[in-house]
């Protein structure tokens, strides 16, 4: 674009030429050539990424399709390029015919033209590679805000030995960890993994199958507690190293829970069973009690007998204390088994 810069001009090839003509106007690359502010050529690929016929353009101020916002930054570059400074090409926004921005990529060159100086433009189409940029950018972006915000444990470790290399905040607060004791250290020399060889595991694990969900270990906080966890992870490439992008899950709570749930409905098994039997035991020891109340009327004071009702009336506080039973303990019994400590068994009683 012609941006007025007073500098001596540098000969080029001739444009009005006939060849220089015909290379310009085919060329696969935008290009125009801009005189006294004005276009005064523009090419078919030029006018294609402009959306504008060359009527339209030619005698087009050519500011007019430059995005305002962009026009001191494409000022500043053109006149730096055309004066020597800068050889890169640059990059800056235009406004095409429907009113959409497009990224450009441009290099301009002096030129003489028709007689007279001007500039002779390259304008390249690079809007999908800045979208793409964009589009990655903002991935990137979602991705740190979600790895920051996540409720759950997100860390970023080597493969190979499970350097950490980021974590979040919930994998801080949660371990009792500090930033600056976890980057750079191991899982390993952390303690972290409760069973270091379930670590190799998934390592292969990983290997083999590029991902593992839900798997179950046992994690070892800063002040030696363990907690429950699922674990997930994909391989990732970061920088030119493998490394491993892991989610945990707490269930401690769950587990604990699910443990406290089996234990009543193990304990509701026991105290039912206990009952049923409880029951069936009182009905013969009725009748026993009945008989020997019979034989005591019948022979006062008898040693056997006065040593059997001390009996029964032991197994009567023993089925009352079971009925009466809602935790209980257990103790050693023979042969490696375990029976009800009633000793030790709370009640209502």
């Amino acid at each position: 674009m012609n941006f007025g810069c007073e500098t001596e001009m540098t000969i080029q090839p001739d444009l009005n030429n006939s060849f220089f003509q015909t290379l310009l106007a085919s060329s696969p690359i935008g290009i125009y050539i801009v005189q006294d502010g004005r276009f005064c050529f523009v090419n078919e690929e030029f006018q294609k990424i402009i959306g504008y016929s060359e009527e339209t353009l030619i005698d087009m101020d050519p500011f007019r399709i430059v995005c305002p916002e962009d026009v001191d930054l494409v000022r500043e570059n053109a006149v730096k390029m055309l004066k020597g400074q800068r050889r890169s090409p640059y990059l800056y926004r235009v406004i095409d015919s429907k009113g959409e921005r497009k990224w450009i990529m441009e290099s301009l060159a002096p030129v003489n033209y028709r007689g007279k100086r001007a500039t002779l433009g390259y304008f390249m189409d690079n809007t999908e590679h800045e979208r793409a940029k964009e589009a990655i950018r903002l991935s990137e972006d979602k991705f740190h805000k979600a790895f920051r915000a996540s409720p759950e444990w997100v860390v970023i470790t080597t493969l190979d030995h499970g350097y950490y290399i980021d974590v979040n905040e919930t994998f801080l607060r949660t371990t009792g960890y500090q930033s600056e004791e976890v980057i750079g250290a191991s899982s390993v020399a952390l303690g972290i993994w409760a069973d270091p060889e379930q670590r190799l595991e998934m390592v292969e694990l990983l290997r083999s199958e590029g991902k593992v969900r839900d798997l179950e270990a046992r994690f070892r906080m800063k002040n030696g507690e363990i907690r429950t966890v699922l674990w997930s992870a994909e391989i990732i490439d970061y920088g030119e190293e493998k490394c491993l992008l892991a989610v945990t899950r707490d269930i401690t709570h769950r587990k604990r829970m699910e443990k406290e749930q089996l234990y009543r409905e193990k304990l509701q098994g026991v105290l039912e069973m206990a009952g049923a039997t409880c029951h069936e035991l009182n009905q013969p020891l009725q009748i026993i009690y009945c008989l020997l109340d019979r034989l005591l009327e019948e022979n006062p004071g008898h040693p056997t007998l006065k040593e059997l009702e001390k009996q029964i009336f032991r197994m009567k506080n023993i089925t009352d204390k079971v009925n009466r039973i809602t935790s209980y303990e257990t103790k050693d019994y023979v042969r490696g088994s375990k029976i009800i400590d009633i000793d030790k068994a709370s009640g209502k009683f």
